[in-house]
């Protein structure tokens, strides 16, 4: 009885240890090769393109100045701020028996914000015209404070801050979708994976592993050699004792049982995978169809099926047989490329940087037309007594324009600040009052008894709204006496006047805006 115990033991040992001496895992080799694009422009002659920011960039093209095949404008809408809430958290006290013996209250700033753009792509070779809408948000939630109003203020506080950091993000996924959907659409864009999977034995005991990991570094150092600008027949030739390696492994492993499937499944598998990289679908749709009928991995098998099929219809779509060959990608705008950080995808800090053109805006005139335009962050940093527009004629793009502030009346733009035209004393440098013309400012606030203004994005203005020329609060009367000038202003308005007189305003943009705020709601 002892004895059949034994052998039946020692059956069932070597039954499992038979069992699991098939195991498979997944190493890795680098591959290399052109994304294909969906709708492409076949004729490589016509791959130019022209746009209004430098932020767009398409693999394989040419970018020109005016009479590209592709004419694509961003339209680049800036960041919107959602509101704050306060949310009221309530959390049951509990003693050590876990009896509820108290509600805590905590409290939080919730906000949102978004930022949007429009891509308009027109395609020359085909006739047609698309607009493409991009939109972006996240919620804000601050941390927990012990009152409603300690929350307000900390949002308060950190408003600009918050507005900032979500616009930075926010704009960096934009573009990133933007350039993404532009070149998947009509780009050849050279791709590297150092980590696609292979199937390689790893069971030490099973007769086929050691020629299974002789072949698995054999096939990484050929597939090391892969460039997407190089042909693949001489890579073919070499990878062709491989396969056949893998296609006597299925004639030697040609049983029902399980292991048997298995290896036979890994070795499908390596030669449909390699025969997708050397360019031949129809190879990699019959060895899809041979995984399925091994009956191991069914899925594998379909997903094999799928990649040929794609791929075939990215071969017929681009009227090509290969996704190795030579492209060029050139700026014959007079850019330098290699100074524009974000073809790189960073600004030297690793966050990329952020648009410094085609932002919407609108010009009032003082002739009252009302123009569409665009401009740079740089050129709203120049605003003062004009400001520079890109404008756009039947040509294309035409450059920028210049307007004085003398021909404008509003300037809005699509970040939500707005400029006016109005005319004050300018102190200047070296603190000599000239009279200036007439000047651009950005509005802090308006009312219908006071505005406030900035000037060059460092002198302040108050403007009363009966009068025609504004204040500067650089000049001397301001800086030395700041509480004469703001009574002379609050006079009628008692309650604003006494907090004037007990120095509560300071001359500040901050603490003008009060002043402006609690002035304007005096009655």
């Amino acid at each position: 009885m002892k004895v059949k115990l034994l052998s039946l033991y020692i059956v069932f040992c070597y039954a499992i240890t038979n069992a699991q001496s098939t195991n498979i895992d997944r190493l890795y080799v680098n591959v290399s090769y052109i994304k294909l694009p969906s709708t492409p422009i076949l004729d490589d002659s016509k791959r130019t393109y022209a746009t209004n920011s430098k932020f767009i960039y398409i693999n394989g093209f040419s970018k020109v100045t005016v009479g590209g095949t592709l004419d694509i404008d961003l339209d680049y809408h800036g960041i919107e701020e959602g509101g704050v809430r306060i949310r009221k958290n309530e959390t049951k006290v509990k003693d050590d028996d876990g009896n509820i013996v108290g509600v805590q209250y905590t409290y939080q700033a919730v906000s949102s914000f978004s930022s949007s753009a429009v891509l308009f792509i027109n395609n020359r070779e085909n006739g047609s015209n698309e607009q493409k809408d991009y939109f972006e948000e996240n919620t804000y939630e601050s941390q927990t404070f012990n009152s409603s109003e300690k929350a307000l203020n900390y949002y308060s506080q950190n408003q600009k801050i918050l507005k900032k950091r979500y616009r930075s993000a926010q704009w960096v996924t934009l573009i990133r979708r933007i350039r993404g959907d532009l070149n998947d659409a009509y780009g050849y864009v050279p791709f590297e994976k150092n980590n696609e999977a292979f199937q390689v034995l790893s069971s030490k005991k099973h007769p086929e592993y050691a020629k299974h990991q002789e072949i698995y570094r054999e096939l990484q150092g050929i597939f090391q050699h892969m460039k997407y600008n190089e042909p693949v027949e001489g890579l073919a030739l070499r990878l062709k004792p491989i396969i056949a390696h893998y296609e006597e492994v299925i004639k030697k492993y040609s049983g029902t049982k399980r292991k048997d499937r298995k290896i036979r499944h890994a070795s499908y598998y390596n030669i449909a995978k390699i025969y997708y990289y050397l360019d031949q679908p129809d190879k990699v749709n019959a060895y899809g169809q041979k995984i399925i009928d091994n009956d191991f991995s069914e899925s594998d098998g379909r997903g094999f099926i799928n990649m040929a099929d794609k791929l075939q219809e990215k071969f017929d779509a681009n009227q090509i047989k290969t996704r190795h060959f030579e492209i060029l990608t050139e700026d014959l705008t007079g850019v330098d490329l290699s100074e524009i950080p974000e073809i790189a995808g960073t600004n030297g800090s690793g966050a990329e940087a952020l648009p410094s053109e085609g932002m919407l805006a609108y010009l009032i005139t003082t002739s009252n037309d009302t123009i569409k335009t665009q401009i740079s962050s740089i050129d709203i940093s120049k605003i003062s007594y004009g400001v520079e527009l890109k404008m756009q004629n039947d040509a294309s793009r035409a450059g920028t324009t210049f307007f004085e502030a003398k021909d404008c009346k509003t300037l809005a733009l699509g970040n939500g600040d707005t400029y006016k035209a109005i005319t004050f004393k300018e102190e200047s440098d070296d603190n000599s009052a000239i009279e200036s013309p007439v000047k651009l400012v950005k509005v802090l606030f308006e009312s219908d008894k006071i505005n406030l203004y900035l000037f060059n994005n460092k002198e302040l203005v108050l403007k009363l709204a009966d009068q025609e020329k504004g204040l500067s609060t650089l000049s001397s009367d301001f800086v030395f006496g700041i509480d004469k000038q703001l009574s002379k202003i609050c006079a009628d308005c008692s309650s604003v006047l006494e907090r004037t007189i007990n120095k509560e305003f300071k001359n500040t943009e901050e603490s003008l805006l009060a002043f402006c705020k609690a002035f304007s709601a005096c009655e």
